[in-house]
């Protein structure tokens, strides 16, 4: 029995508008030794089953669906199709993004091409959508983390830099990893690429994008995107994952650099962290503000040179 290269991973409930683009999407690309899994998670079947018939020419054989009579969360829909598939490679294709023609050739080209890497993310490009009375009307573009040139666990512990329609990866590498966690029903994908890039390099194809992330930030239910409809979801999961890594590495190295690191971040506020001369003088002038207010000193009258001393800390800490 042959085996396809790739194994394509879809999830889907409930949103046929959506579903039938990305099918297609999947039977347009320009690399054809893969198989699509499609893992109907808790949605109604006839109307996945209609569209598997209908993209049967294009399909042509490669195509099957795994239904489920209850939702069980995306991860556990991506495991589940995983588990099913046979290809040396996987991609998780969400049922309403897309990619270039030519992504799959070019990132199963790179990771055969690079055998160190475990995986590849590629270039993502948003795209703006609102659905319609005749289907999807796209209505702009924007990069997605243009900053970004490269996969870097430095960079994911800020922020999640590639979503499931930008990356493929090892089958191997999945199974060493223990899959996806199906108890995270949001950020698993973040999650998931933080462990991956502890265990693996993670190769980057920069330049024009490969794949298309598409957007209804004001458009709930069903038709919505997770990041946008459960931003409170997002969040609340985000600094969930984080303590756990954060609670892990206390346990082996208690939490006294995690404290320090802490009160160095503190001033500069979100994306402003405060330097260590900032810190210095900053900890100086509480130190200062604290003699003065507890001795009752002659020394420390306005004229004198301490006090002097603080003044100009104080200056150069509101200049900074």
């Amino acid at each position: 029995m042959t085996h396809p290269t790739v194994s394509v991973v879809m999830r889907t409930k409930d949103r046929p508008v959506l579903l039938t683009r990305a099918i297609a999407d999947v039977a347009a690309q320009r690399f054809e030794d893969w198989e699509l899994i499609i893992v109907n998670d808790g949605g109604e079947r006839a109307p996945v089953d209609r569209l598997m018939r209908e993209h049967e020419a294009a399909l042509k054989g490669r195509g099957r669906v795994i239904h489920n009579e209850t939702s069980r969360g995306m991860e556990h829909a991506s495991n589940q199709a995983i588990e099913a598939s046979s290809g040396e490679f996987i991609c998780v294709h969400d049922d309403d993004d897309t990619w270039a023609p030519t992504f799959l050739e070019r990132t199963i080209a790179c990771l055969r091409e690079n055998p160190n890497y475990g995986a590849v993310a590629v270039r993502t490009e948003i795209v703006l959508e609102r659905l319609s009375a005749t289907g999807v009307e796209e209505i702009g573009r924007e990069p997605a983390w243009p900053e970004i040139h490269q996969f870097s666990l430095s960079e994911l512990m800020h922020q999640n830099i590639a979503v499931p329609i930008g990356c493929l990866y090892r089958a191997s590498v999945i199974a060493d990893l223990g899959g996806f966690r199906d108890d995270l029903p949001v950020v698993g994908d973040w999650e998931f690429h933080l462990r991956l890039a502890v265990a693996y390099d993670v190769a980057y194809l920069d330049g024009a994008p490969l794949a298309f992330w598409h957007q209804r930030r004001t458009q709930g239910g069903a038709l919505g995107n997770s990041v946008f409809a459960g931003a409170d979801k997002h969040a609340y999961f985000d600094l969930k994952v984080r303590d756990e890594y954060l609670r892990d590495y206390a346990r082996d190295h208690g939490v006294g650099a995690l404290l320090f690191i802490a009160a160095m971040g503190r001033g500069g506020g979100m994306g402003q962290p405060e330097t260590a001369f900032s810190f210095a003088l900053r900890q100086a002038r509480r130190g200062l503000y604290f003699v003065r207010s507890t001795r009752q000193d002659a020394s420390l009258d306005g004229s004198s040179p301490l006090s002097h001393a603080a003044r100009r800390i104080g200056r150069k800490l509101r200049r900074r």
